[in-house]
C-alpha cells in the first residue's frame, strides 16, 4: 500500500510529466520570440549609447543643450506628485548619465497616462460610474457598524469602487483548494466564464481547465480569457490564441510585448487574477493558472498561496474590472450589463472589490489602501507579501504604528524566487525590526499570499505585492472586506504562517557583512524600475 509521501512523489512526478506532454516541447516560437524581445532591448541601449557618445564627440553645442535639458527634466522629476522612491531612481540615471538617461527615461520612465494605450485605458475607466454605482444605504449600515473603517470604504467608493453586501465567501489557505472548487464551479456554468491570469501555464492545472473550457463552450457558454503576454510569454504554447479559437474559446495576450518596445512599457503589466462564473460566483487571489500554485510542480518548496471565491453581489465589480481590462484590448464598447449577478446571496459582512493600475499615477487605490490601514489600526496588522520593497512612505506609517504600540507582523519568504528583489526585502528589515515591527521569514518554501488584516474585522487580500510594482507599475485588484465571518478563517491562517515562520531579530541583522549591505544598498536605490 503506496504511503503518502510515496503519493506526493507519484503526483509531482505525474506533473512534471504534465507539463512536457502539455507543451514542454511546444514553445519554440514563444523563446524565439523572447530573444527577440531581448535583443531588440540590448540594441535599444547600444544605439542610444553610440548616439550619445557621437554627440559628444561632433556635436559638442548639441550635447551640452541636452544635458541643460537633462537638467530641466530632473527638476521636472522632483517637481511632479509621484513616489519619491521612482522620482529618486530616475533622478540619479539623469544625473549620472546626462544625455543617456535623459533619452532613457523619454523612452522608458514615463507613467502609463503619457501612452496611447494608457489614455485608452483611461477613457474606459471613466465609464466605470455607469457601471457601478454606490447605495447609501448599504454605506451608513457600515458606518454604523464600522466606524474605524467608514473614511477608507468612502475613499474606495470616490475611486469608483462600491461596497456591497449580500454577498457569501470562502477563503482559501492553499491553492489546491481553489482549484478544486474552482474546476466544480466551472462544469456548472451555464452562461459565461471570465479568466484573467498574469499567467497560464501548461500543466496539470491548465489541462484540467482547459478541458472543462472547451466543453462548456462547445455547449454555447461564452468563454473569454485574458492573459498577461509578459508573464506567460514562455508558460503558454505556441499558437495558443488561434488553438482556442478554433475550440469558440475567445483569448486574448494582455500588452503583447513587441508593441511596446519602442517606449517599453514592459514593466506596466496586468496583473490581476480574476474568475468570474455565470457572474454570480467570483474569484481572486494570489494564484495563477499553473501547477506550482497547486503545488504539483515544488518550484519553490512548498508552495503557500491563498484565495476567495464571492458569491452574489459584489461579483459585479470583479465582472466590470475584467470587462475594462478585456475592452482596452479589443477597443470594441461592450454591454456590461448583460452580465450582471442574477440575485444576492445570504451573507454577512461588507465587500469592496477595486482595481489599481499605472494609468492612475500618482493616486494609487491600493497603496492608499494599505497606509490607510495601517494608521487606522488600534489593536494589530497583520501582512503577508513575497516582497517588501516599499517608499520612506510606507516605512513610516509601519514604523509608526509599531511605535504606536500595534502588533504589526510582517510575513515575508525565506526562500525567494527573485535574488535582487530579496535583497532589497532585507534591506528594509533593519529599520522595521528596530522600531518594534516583527518580521517573519517563511520556512517551509515561497510565501506568495498577498494580504493585510487589521483588528479583526478588515482585511484586504487579492493580487497586491507590498512592493513598488503592484503600486505602481502594475494592473492589481484586491478585496476589501469587512466584518464579514470569513475573517477568523484568514486570522487562523494568518497565524498559523507566523508559527512555522522565523522571526527576524536585530541581532541578525547586525552581523550582516559590509559587502552585503551595500548590495543591498545599492539594488535599493534602483529598485523602483525594475
Amino acid at each position: 500500500m503506496p504511503t503518502a509521501k510515496s503519493e506526493h512523489r507519484q503526483t509531482v512526478q505525474i506533473a512534471a510529466d504534465g507539463i512536457a506532454t502539455s507543451g514542454g516541447n511546444n514553445h519554440s516560437r514563444s523563446y524565439l520570440r523572447l530573444l527577440v524581445v531581448a535583443a531588440a532591448v540590448l540594441a535599444q541601449l547600444v544605439l542610444i549609447w553610440l548616439f550619445v557618445i557621437n554627440l559628444r564627440d561632433h556635436f559638442t553645442s548639441l550635447y551640452v543643450i541636452l544635458e541643460i535639458l537633462a537638467l530641466i527634466q530632473v527638476l521636472y522629476l522632483v517637481s511632479k506628485n509621484e513616489s519619491s522612491a521612482y522620482t529618486f531612481a530616475w533622478t540619479v540615471i539623469i544625473m549620472i548619465l546626462p544625455v543617456f538617461g535623459e533619452v532613457l527615461y523619454l523612452l522608458w520612465g514615463r507613467s502609463g497616462q503619457s501612452s496611447r494605450s494608457g489614455r485608452r485605458v483611461m477613457k474606459i475607466f471613466s465609464h466605470r460610474p455607469h457601471w457601478l454605482k454606490s447605495n447609501p444605504d448599504i454605506l451608513s449600515r457600515l458606518s454604523q457598524s464600522f466606524p474605524p473603517w467608514r473614511r477608507l470604504v468612502i475613499y474606495l467608493e470616490n475611486q469608483g469602487f462600491p461596497v456591497y453586501e449580500g454577498t457569501a465567501c470562502t477563503y482559501y489557505p492553499l491553492g489546491e483548494l481553489q482549484f478544486s472548487d474552482l474546476r466544480r464551479d466551472l462544469e456548472s456554468a451555464e452562461r459565461f466564464i471570465f479568466l484573467e491570469y498574469f499567467i497560464i501555464s501548461a500543466g496539470l492545472v491548465w489541462d484540467e481547465i482547459h478541458a472543462i473550457l472547451r466543453q462548456k463552450a462547445a455547449a454555447g457558454v461564452e468563454v473569454r480569457i485574458l492573459y498577461d503576454d509578459a508573464g506567460s510569454m514562455v508558460t503558454v504554447p505556441d499558437r495558443f490564441c488561434e488553438t482556442l479559437a478554433v475550440e469558440n474559446i475567445q483569448a486574448i495576450a494582455y500588452s503583447q510585448v513587441q508593441k511596446g518596445l519602442v517606449h517599453l512599457y514592459l514593466n506596466h503589466r496586468n496583473h490581476q487574477k480574476i474568475a468570474v462564473i455565470d457572474g454570480q460566483i467570483g474569484y481572486t487571489g494570489g494564484t495563477n493558472l499553473a501547477d506550482e500554485y497547486a503545488n504539483l510542480y515544488p518550484r519553490f518548496g512548498h508552495w503557500k498561496d491563498t484565495a476567495i471565491r464571492l458569491e452574489g453581489d459584489a461579483v459585479w465589480s470583479l465582472t466590470v474590472i475584467f470587462l475594462e481590462m478585456w475592452q482596452s484590448q479589443t477597443h470594441k464598447s461592450e454591454d456590461y450589463h448583460r452580465y450582471r449577478p442574477v440575485a444576492p446571496v445570504l451573507g454577512a459582512g461588507f465587500f469592496q472589490p477595486f482595481a489599481d493600475g499605472p494609468v492612475n499615477n500618482p493616486i494609487n487605490p491600493a497603496e492608499q489602501v494599505y497606509r490607510q490601514i495601517i494608521s487606522s489600526a488600534r489593536d494589530y496588522v497583520y501582512i503577508t507579501t513575497p516582497y517588501l520593497v516599499i517608499d520612506e512612505f510606507m516605512m513610516d506609517a509601519l514604523c509608526q504604528a509599531a511605535l504606536g504600540g500595534v502588533d504589526v507582523r510582517i510575513a515575508t519568504p525565506r526562500i525567494w524566487d527573485k535574488w535582487y528583489v530579496h535583497k532589497v526585502t532585507r534591506s528594509n528589515y533593519h529599520r522595521l525590526v528596530a522600531a518594534g515591527v516583527k518580521v517573519f521569514e517563511y520556512l517551509p518554501g515561497f510565501l506568495h499570499a498577498k494580504t493585510i488584516l487589521s483588528d479583526d474585522d478588515l482585511c484586504v487580500t487579492g493580487t497586491i505585492n507590498l512592493d513598488y510594482r503592484s503600486f505602481h507599475l502594475q494592473f492589481e485588484d484586491g478585496v476589501l472586506i469587512c466584518g464579514a465571518p470569513v475573517l477568523d478563517d484568514i486570522k487562523r491562517d494568518l497565524l498559523a504562517i507566523f508559527a512555522i515562520s522565523e522571526p527576524v531579530t536585530l541581532s541578525q541583522l547586525k552581523h550582516v557583512r559590509l559587502p552585503e549591505r551595500l548590495l543591498q544598498a545599492f539594488l535599493r536605490l534602483f529598485a523602483p524600475l525594475f
